[in-house]
């Protein structure tokens, strides 16, 4: 990189942003006549002070920053988020899991129970065998007395394997495979019936009687004494064990397939339905336009696009959407309208590709209202709050089936809700000229109430855990963190109307640019905040349509 100006000879003391191009103070006059879409560029002493500056200074660098750290948040937030549903769903299906193990071992208790009784029968009355088979030796032994002492002498002695070898299921195989008592004895002679087993100690038997037939005598009392004869004729009879039926019948896997589907849902929620901060732009954001939807009496809309220098569209709407300001959400293409002091049991749905009403409906299941305070939850269902007759309700709309239930009973203590959001599956609501913000867990459906330090007259959030509340009476804008639970001051003063009435809506232009709007129409004007700068400016000064308590939205498309 030079550090001089190779044409003039001058210290570089300039940067355009939009080519990264160093430039001295002869040459940024050029470069703005080369280049007049080159709008970008600083000197180096206002980069320096920028550093100096407040966070809301809107310098390049301070740009950059506030850009990264804001996508370092969101990336965060989405990874946590990420996990926690991850977590969710390896729980669902270990309660699945767990339950077919419990349901398992139900059945199969009472089949094992018998099935350790057989084993303890079958080693029992293999013990009888060894004894009996022992004595027979003995019986046979003494009939030939010479020759068993020369087999005695002659005989190799063979290791004790008895152990190892009598496991019950080899045991069993053993039985399966022989056809008589005989047989099983004779296959098992090395083994479980070999000479080493010796129950009755035998030679010392031997010198305590002369004869043989007190011998046999002696070791057949010793059997019976330990083998009773109720325990005798126990082991001796059949085995009589519980006999089962089992029936199977395969279950409808595409039923059951159908039902855990139902049980449990992912859906991918593209950020753009969600209006979540992102600051990487796609292929298809770079195709739409962003617009301000403001409904007037009498009945219209006008149609402000703020992607095209705020170019103005007028639109007749045959709706009066008069006391509906947050009764009004947009997802993707469509406008939800629900109630107003006119059509208080009625529903409006329109098209900002179309730019025309698609649906008016009636509002069935639940109680129609004006002031509805409404919020979308990124998948299938807007939810409704309270309104100004109704103080103790949350309802919700299906967007799919367009039908309505009812989904919680408040406390009366709440009244109408100007401004409502949901934020990591709480649904929180800001009353009007109240001091307790709702938090509702869409889960447990528990409530946890904030105490915020304002008397809010009207509001709007950013769907990223932000409220936006003016406070008339005291003539206070603030900026309220639903997380944090903190509070910001700002700089919101509308100049047209002495008692700062201001008709609120959050509407994001760019990653970088985002505003408070308030539609107060020809009586209270109508003003535009900058987040960023943290100042206001009035727009549509010759306005001729009434627009406070109107239905307002921001819209992409």
């Amino acid at each position: 990189m030079a550090l001089e100006c190779s044409e003039h000879n001058k210290s570089h003391k300039f940067i355009c942003y939009q080519c990264n191009s160093l430039l001295c103070s002869r040459c940024v006059k050029n470069h703005s006549k080369d280049h007049p879409d080159h709008d970008q560029w600083e000197h180096i002493d206002d980069i320096k002070q920028s550093f100096n500056k407040d966070e809301n200074n809107t310098s390049f660098i301070n740009l950059q920053l506030k850009s990264i750290w804001e996508s370092l948040k969101s990336s965060t937030s989405r990874y946590q988020s990420l996990s926690a549903t991850e977590n969710e769903i390896k729980q669902y299906f270990e309660q699945l899991h767990q339950y077919l193990i419990i349901e398992e071992q139900k059945l199969k208790r009472d089949i094992i129970n018998d099935k350790d009784t057989i084993i303890n029968q079958i080693d029992n009355n293999i013990n009888h065998l060894k004894y009996l088979q022992y004595i027979s030796n003995v019986s046979s032994k003494d009939n030939n007395r010479n020759d068993s002492n020369n087999n005695d002498n002659q005989s190799t002695v063979i290791e004790d394997t008895t152990t190892q070898y009598s496991t019950t299921t080899t045991i069993m195989k053993s039985i399966t495979s022989s056809s008589s008592l005989q047989s099983f004895i004779l296959d098992n002679n090395q083994t479980l019936f070999n000479d080493n087993h010796d129950p009755f100690n035998i030679d010392e038997l031997k010198n305590q009687h002369n004869n043989d037939s007190s011998l046999l005598l002696d070791i057949i009392y010793k059997y019976n004494n330990k083998f009773n004869k109720t325990d005798n004729n126990n082991n001796t009879s059949s085995i009589q064990s519980s006999l089962y039926e089992l029936s199977i019948k395969q279950p409808d896997f595409n039923q059951l397939d159908s039902i855990i589907k139902q049980s449990i849902k992912l859906d991918k929620i593209e950020p753009s339905k969600n209006n979540e901060i992102n600051t990487t732009t796609t292929n298809n954001d770079h195709n739409k336009q962003s617009y301000i939807f403001t409904t007037h009496h009498p009945r219209g809309a006008t149609l402000i696009n703020t992607t095209n220098n705020n170019s103005i569209e007028e639109i007749k709407l045959d709706y009066d959407s008069r006391q509906t300001h947050q009764s009004i959400v947009s997802i993707d293409e469509y406008i939800y309208i629900f109630g107003g002091y006119i059509n208080q049991n009625n529903w409006m749905k329109f098209s900002i590709k179309s730019k025309s009403i698609e649906h008016i409906g009636n509002i069935e299941g639940i109680y129609g209202d004006y002031f509805i305070s409404v919020c979308y939850d990124g998948k299938d269902h807007i939810y409704l709050v309270n309104g100004a007759r109704i103080k103790n309700r949350i309802d919700r709309f299906n967007i799919k089936t367009m039908q309505f239930e009812r989904y919680h009973r408040l406390p009366d203590e709440y009244g109408h809700q100007v401004s409502t959001m949901i934020f990591k599956g709480s649904l929180y609501s800001v009353p009007y000229n109240g001091n307790k913000m709702i938090q509702f867990d869409l889960t447990n459906r528990t409530i946890e109430n904030h105490q915020i330090d304002i008397v809010p007259y009207s509001a709007c959030h950013d769907n990223n855990g932000n409220f936006f509340i003016c406070d008339i009476n005291n003539r206070r804008f603030i900026k309220y963190n639903v997380e944090t639970k903190q509070t910001f001051n700002l700089k919101f003063t509308p100049t047209k109307n002495p008692n700062g009435y201001a008709y609120l809506m959050y509407h994001r232009e760019s990653s970088t640019s985002s505003f408070i709007y308030s539609f107060g129409g020809a009586s209270y004007g109508n003003f535009k905040y900058s987040i960023e700068d943290n100042q206001s400016e009035p727009i549509l000064e010759d306005d001729k349509f009434e627009r406070y308590w109107w239905a307002v939205t921001s819209i992409k498309y």
